[in-house]
């Protein structure tokens, strides 16, 4: 029994504190923020609700509740024969959850809402024709650049047809020299010769 009832120090619940290194540190930045948790909760709890958050509560609480017997109009369409969840209407057609109700709680005045929804949806409008705008500008650069593209290609292809033209007429200004060349010495082989033949007729008669 005694060996029994003695502590096992080798164990784990001999260590009653955790020795492993920044475990201390941990637990103590856990139980600080832990502690701040709690006071941002006490302060919260204790701290006076504004004007407005009471009504907004007392507002969401009447609005979350159903209506009563007490309540006079309820009291008549129960007597008209309404039951609660159903339809309004003869044959039960109409609307079934009550019409929303819409507060206003900022300080802008009436219509400032469709002000800013208006000059949204002209923002919108600029935008978009912005968009338009610049899309029919890439599209007439685009135009452009096809067009210039055009003609610089029939410009290379002119450029292309006079050389051809150029080499065609050099061509046929070469063959007209050779063959006034070839006239020419045709012409003065035909002179030579003949003056060779007269030459030798002369001298043969007198010979």
């Amino acid at each position: 029994m005694g060996d029994e009832e003695e502590e096992d120090y080798m164990s784990d619940l001999f260590i009653k504190e955790d020795v492993r290194p920044g475990v201390p540190m941990v637990r103590r930045v856990r139980e600080a923020l832990q502690k701040e948790e709690k006071q941002k909760e006490a302060n919260e709890k204790n701290r006076q609700k504004s004007v407005k958050e009471e009504e907004k509560e007392r507002r969401d609480l009447v609005l979350s509740s159903a209506l009563g017997n007490e309540n006079k109009g309820f009291a008549l369409l129960q007597k008209m024969g309404y039951k609660s969840g159903q339809a309004l209407g003869k044959s039960g057609e109409g609307i079934v959850e009550p019409i929303p109700l819409n507060i206003k709680t900022g300080r802008s005045g009436l219509g400032h809402e469709e002000f800013k929804k208006r000059k949204a949806e002209e923002k919108l409008e600029n935008y978009r024709q912005k968009l338009h705008m610049k899309k029919q500008a890439n599209e007439q650069a685009a135009d452009q650049f096809r067009i210039r593209f055009k003609n610089k290609q029939e410009e290379r292809k002119m450029e292309g047809d006079l050389r051809k033209s150029q080499r065609a007429c050099q061509q046929l200004d070469i063959q007209k020299m050779l063959r006034i060349c070839l006239r020419t010495a045709l012409e003065t082989v035909l002179q030579i010769m003949t003056k060779a033949f007269l030459k030798k007729g002369v001298l043969d008669k007198y010979g």
